[in-house]
């Protein structure tokens, strides 16, 4: 940073923003910027053009602040030293880094005197560009809303030690710059406001938008807002609006009011504090009309609390100008049935509606409901929403002033004509007969963004409003209400710890004191279905550590007790079928506050391997919290400080609360042959090849981590031969094995793509040993969750050892035991695979890796090879052919290629006169498509090279293929393009493979894995050529219809067809039409036509742009249908040039229909009559005929058009009838 001071540099930023500061904002282009402030100045005890280092930090560059909120860079002590008037670096105030970052670093500055705008480009440590920012005011602030409040002043000294660069177009091609912002320190001191960032731009609204936010305003300090006032400005009206209402985020925080109609204002209560800094929005709903009307909104007053005015006002937003259009509709409805909730329930469901998008799709960004009952509040707790589609879930939060607020963040989205489902789920607390009633109190509730417009959409609410029918839920519930949460059933380990039986609520409506609580076990044995009879306590030496827990405070309340201890009573009543279960009586004291709900669970380990009967793998158990109810008296349960005990009709439910049912099950491992990768054919070199996958399935009961696998690779030098572990000896080749195939091996988790284990895991490689060929992964830690299933890839590395003959070798790997695999449940236990060998036998793998010594490649002539056409003189990248490159078993990087034009019928000679360069378009390996160009040779043949090393080489993807297009630029007249007198011009370019003999020389490619060379020698690889020829010209006709006018009635003259001529060619080239004779000018036209007796018609051919005649001639017999007649347009008036580049539009008039008077009629077709260019006829080939290469000299050879060649024609004129 050349020689800045450590304590004092002036830095340098990349890419900093430059300039000092226009305090104002600058109005530019009649657009006057009312947007966002970012921070004030005095938030920090900084006031405007103040100069801050963070002096000691890691970056003690020196900046100068605006009152924006901005601030600028110092780019070296040389331009800092051009400002004297701030006094120097004696006069920059040390900051902290985070006081430094709270200014944003602006990149933009004028000159003082002069209105445009730079922006700063850094080049260096301490260099930068200037760029103009060539755009409007109006454009300016579209691109950044706060464009005009970045633009830093400096001085002509300054300006002049830039260099300047090319315009920027704009605003968004200015480079950004901020460093890892810090932790922007809380502002102290007294309230004040100003312009949030995020204040929203000016902007064009629907007449009915709902939820519009007009303004943002920050308030940053210590205390309580206790009054806004805004007020309506701009050339609109009052009538515009419905009800203003002021948000913090996506919580209302008041009633909607009304603009005064004689003021425009609303003046808003809130009582909100505020330590630091807060946003507040004023947000509207529009009111239909107002079309063409312009608003905006002004913060005009504040007061704190105790009444004292808070500085910063007026604040003004932006224009919000209306439209005309209406955004769509959101209907509310209704939906679902709800029950009353129990006092302490979890999940309740609360609300259900149904939000219907009309007209536009809707994206749903914020719901509020409130809660018109009387459950306070703080009652109603972990609210969640959801939707019936999908797993869409939001939190929720219950405000003091009872409102349910949702914030849906990027919004859930509803199809245009769609529907969503809302569920709304919490947490109930509270007293017996209080009531949950949830509606929605204004349109602003529901803010759905609508796709079309961009604007709230309308809200049609008729069924959950607060004057029509809402759903009152009533709190059910008793002196002591009791709630079963769960868990639902769910299967655990045999061998388990603190597994969770049941989960419930207890809720007191007065201080109560329990002194007895009974738990009864019951167990199905054989998992049947049928439970049994367990009320023998010796039997239950299974379960161990029986305990009762306060889930709130994370504490044991009852218990621990073994299931060897519930020898109380045989309880016959609890368990399901009647049987007896096991019950025992916690004596436990614990107390309940009134209003309190206390969240309990019942929890136990599980050991089937302990002398316990009644359980094993396969067994379902239940526990059952015995009803209170069934024995109630002050020795279970009383009224706390008193001996009066708490009645049976008190306590709700009078019944027992059953868990749900607990399957024990053997943590299990089962192993399983994927899908991919199947058999597959490798070329030796190869990498990252994924040999097989075995998919690993976790049981019910736990998740696993596994620790080991040990992998057992097999090889055969025959692929379809005996497959044996390690080592073939057996077959021809004593050597094939898999250690000397595969150089590396490593495990990868399918889906995710992770690492499971590499050769820093490798514990033991014995791959190479015969009849062992096993690899072990140790140290492991790949876990997989319970009831789920993931998959291992096999991938290895090929080496470049030489396989066997043409076939290859086969090489496969599976797990071969199943104590090959080893895990860990969550309770620590061991436990192996189940199965093994999944991959087929170890003779005869299912999947089997074949690797061959290379692959194999052919040559086609490409499907969509250019058809026969025309080309012109000096034509660049005109097509001429396409190839097809196919490789088998390995990709193929090309290197060499040729193309040569064939010596037949002088081909060869024809292109090397007329072709300057060849152009190959192809991808490589990358996918990118990439175009090379070489000379043109004058041997007529072409050879592309490429090094081995250029990532551009073509690339032929294994089993895939590769079209490699062959175009040319044509040489022009300058450059010494021919065409002889007498014959036509024409060639193809066909893939060689030789070049200049050398075979060698004319193809190469290069396997990608085996690195095995293919040249012009090796199979399949031979000359293919092009598809069709492509004829020359100097300049060529391209004809085409041009639409006439209907009625297509054959009454007066009619314009029977109009078509255009276009002069294929360079502009130095000219098409001639001439009447020397008719192979040097005429159009052969074909009349498709019908008369009453016969007779002729005349036709004139006009200049569409002059009406000028070209021809005349009379259509001989052309009114029998009995044969076609033809009208050969032989520029008898007019001679026609047209410039290479240029069009002619030509009309062909019939003079009279005298001939075609039969209307249609009695079933009877009517008379007809259409022209018709064709490519050739059964009489002659060259229909179209001019002069190609014109020289002010008749002796110019004529030219014939070829069948095939003119790419426009047939043309078809409209047919006209009677």
């Amino acid at each position: 940073m050349s020689n800045l001071l450590k304590g004092n540099r002036v830095g340098l930023i990349k890419t900093a923003a430059v300039l000092t500061a226009a305090a104002t904002v600058l109005s530019l282009s009649g657009v006057l910027s009312l947007t966002a402030f970012a921070v004030a100045p005095s938030d920090y005890g900084l006031k405007e053009g103040d100069t801050i280092s963070a002096a000691g930090s890691d970056d003690p560059d020196v900046y100068i602040v605006n009152d924006w909120g901005y601030k600028r860079l110092f780019l070296n002590p040389q331009i800092f030293n051009l400002y004297g008037h701030l006094g120097g670096f004696s006069a920059v105030k040390n900051v902290s880094p985070a006081t430094r970052d709270a200014f944003g670093t602006s990149g933009l500055f004028r000159v003082d005197g002069t209105e445009k705008v730079y922006g700063i480009e850094s080049t260096g440590e301490d260099t930068s560009v200037l760029h103009w920012v060539n755009t409007s005011g109006a454009q300016a602030v579209a691109d950044d809303a706060n464009f005009f409040k970045k633009v830093f002043v400096i001085n002509q000294a300054e300006f002049n030690l830039y260099t300047l660069g090319s315009n920027y177009t704009s605003v968004n091609q200015v480079p950004s710059y901020s460093r890892v912002p810090g932790t922007t320190p809380t502002p102290t001191g007294p309230l004040s406001v100003s312009l949030a960032p995020g204040n929203p731009a000016a902007q064009t609204i629907t007449n009915n938008a709902v939820g519009v936010e007009m303004l943002r305003v920050r308030v940053s300090g210590s205390g309580t807002v206790n009054t806004m006032t805004v007020k309506r400005l701009g050339a609109g009206t009052t009538g515009d609006f419905g009800d203003v209402y002021v948000y913090d985020g996506a919580t209302r925080l008041v009633s909607g009011k009304s603009l005064s109609t004689s003021s425009g204002e609303a003046t808003f209560l809130l009582n909100v504090a505020v330590n630091g800094t807060k946003d507040l929005s004023v947000v509207a709903d529009m009111s239909t009309g107002g079309a063409g009307n312009v608003n905006y909104f002004s913060l005009t007053g504040v007061t704190a609390a105790g009444g004292s005015t808070v500085g910063g006002v007026p604040i003004n937003g932006n224009n919000f100008a209306i439209s005309g259009a209406s955004s769509g509709g959101v209907t509310v409805t209704r939906s679902g049935s709800l029950f009353n909730p129990t006092v302490g329930q979890k999940g309740a469901l609360l609300s259900e509606f149904k939000l219907t998008a009309n007209t536009e799709a809707a994206s749903v960004k914020r719901l509020t409901m409130i809660n018109d009952g009387t459950v306070k509040y703080s009652d109603i707790t972990n609210l969640k929403l959801k939707t019936n589609v999908g797993s869409s879930e939001w939190s929720g939060t219950m405000t003091s002033g009872g409102y349910a607020v949702f914030d849906l963040g990027s919004g859930y989205n509803i199809a245009k004509g769609g529907n969503a489902i809302f569920s709304v789920y919490g947490d109930v607390a509270g007293k017996k007969d209080e009531t949950i009633n949830l509606f929605f109190e204004y349109s602003t509730d529901i803010l759905a963004i609508g796709d079309q417009y961009g604007q709230g959409m309308a809200i049609t609410n008729s069924e959950l409003d607060e004057t029509t029918d809402r759903t009152d839920l009533t709190l059910q519930g008793g002196a002591l209400t009791l709630v079963f949460n769960g868990p639902s059933a769910t299967t655990v380990g045999t061998q388990a710890t603190d597994v969770t039986l049941l989960r419930y609520a207890m809720t007191a409506a007065a201080n109560i004191e329990v002194k007895k609580t009974e738990f009864t076990l019951c167990v199905d044995t054989t998992g049947n279905g049928a439970f049994d009879t367990a009320s023998d306590e010796s039997l239950w030496d299974d379960l161990t550590d029986f305990k009762v827990w306060n889930e709130d405070t994370n504490t044991v309340i009852m218990g621990p007790k073994d299931g060897t201890a519930f020898d109380d009573v045989d309880d016959s009543g609890s368990c399901p079928d009647s049987v007896a279960g096991a019950q025992e009586t916690f004596t436990d004291t614990f107390d309940l506050f009134a209003g309190q709900t206390l969240n309990l669970k019942v929890t136990a380990d599980f050991d089937t391997s302990l002398d316990g009967t009644l359980t094993q793998s396969g067994s379902i158990v239940k526990v059952v919290l015995d009803d209170y109810s069934d024995d109630a008296g002050v020795t279970v349960m009383k009224y706390s400080g008193t001996n009066t005990a708490v009645a049976a009709a008190d306590i709700v439910p009078r019944a027992d609360i059953s868990g749900a049912n607990i399957t024990l099950t053997s943590s299990a491992l089962t192993l399983s042959l994927a899908g991919n990768p199947s058999d597959q054919t490798k070329i030796r070199g190869t990498q990252d090849i994924d040999a097989v996958g075995i998919t690993f399935a976790a049981g019910q009961a736990s998740a696993l981590n596994v620790t080991t696998i040990k992998l057992t690779g097999y090889a055969s030098d025959e692929v379809a031969g005996t497959f044996v572990a390690g080592v073939d000896g057996n077959g021809n080749d004593s050597g094939t094995s898999v250690a000397n195939a595969i150089s590396n091996v490593e495990l990868y988790e399918a889906t995710t793509g992770i690492l499971i284990a590499g050769a820093n895991k490798v514990t033991n490689n014995s791959l190479g040993t015969a009849d062992t060929g096993t690899m072990t992964f140790g140290n492991l830690n790949w876990n997989i969750p319970a009831g789920t299933s993931k998959t291992m890839l096999v991938r290895v590395d090929l080496s470049n050892n030489t396989a066997s003959g043409t076939a290859g070798d086969g090489y496969a790997f599976d797990i071969a035991a199943v104590g090959d695999v080893t895990s860990l449940d969550s309770d620590s236990n061991t436990v192996n695979a189940g199965n093994a060998k999944v991959n087929g036998t170890a003779a005869a793998p299912t999947n089997v890796l074949t690797v061959k010594n290379s692959g194999s490649m052919t040559i086609a002539t490409s499907a969509d090879s250019p058809s026969k056409g025309a080309i012109y003189w000096g034509q660049q990248n005109a097509p001429i052919s396409k190839f097809r490159l196919s490789a088998t078993d390995e990709g193929q990087y090309i290197e060499k290629l040729t193309f040569m034009a064939p010596p037949a019928a002088d081909e060869a000679n024809d292109a090397a006169a007329n072709v300057n360069e060849v152009v190959l378009t192809y991808k490589n390996k990358a996918g990118s498509p990439l175009t090379t160009t070489q000379s043109f040779g004058s041997a007529a043949s072409v050879n592309f090279n490429w090094s081995g090393t250029d990532v551009n080489r073509p690339y032929v993807p294994q089993d895939s293929s590769l079209d490699i297009a062959v175009n040319a630029n044509m040489k022009t007249k300058a450059q010494g393009a021919t065409q002889d007198a007498a014959s036509a011009v024409f060639f193809s370019l066909d893939l060689d493979d030789k070049y200049n003999g050398s075979t060698a020389n004319g193809f190469r490619a290069v396997g990608e894995g085996s690195g095995t060379v293919l040249d012009g020698a090796s199979t399949n690889i031979d000359e293919t050529a092009g598809a069709n020829n492509q004829y020359v010209y100097r300049v060529f006709p391209k004809l085409e219809v041009v639409s006439v006018p209907t009625p297509y009635s054959l009454s007066g003259t009619p314009t029977v067809f109009k078509f255009s001529v276009t002069a294929m060619g360079l502009a130095d080239s000219n098409l001639r039409f001439d009447n020397v004779a008719a192979g040097s000018g005429s159009i052969k036209f074909e009349i498709l036509s019908s008369g009453n007796a016969g007779g002729d018609s005349s036709v004139t051919t006009y200049d569409d742009s002059n009406s000028e005649i070209i021809d005349t001639a009379t259509l001989t017999d052309d009114g029998n249908s009995s044969g076609d007649a033809s009208y050969s347009m032989d520029f008898s008036s007019k001679i026609i040039e047209i410039q290479g580049g240029s069009t002619k539009t030509f009309r062909i008039q019939l003079n009279g229909t005298s001939v075609y008077d039969e209307p249609a009629g009695n079933g009877e077709a009517g008379d007809y009559f259409q022209v018709v260019l064709r490519d050739t006829t059964a009489d002659d080939t060259a229909l179209v005929n001019w002069v190609g290469n014109y020289a002010g000299a008749d002796t110019a050879a004529d030219t014939a058009s070829t069948a095939g060649v003119l790419r426009s024609v047939p043309l078809f004129g409209p047919n006209f009838t009677r």
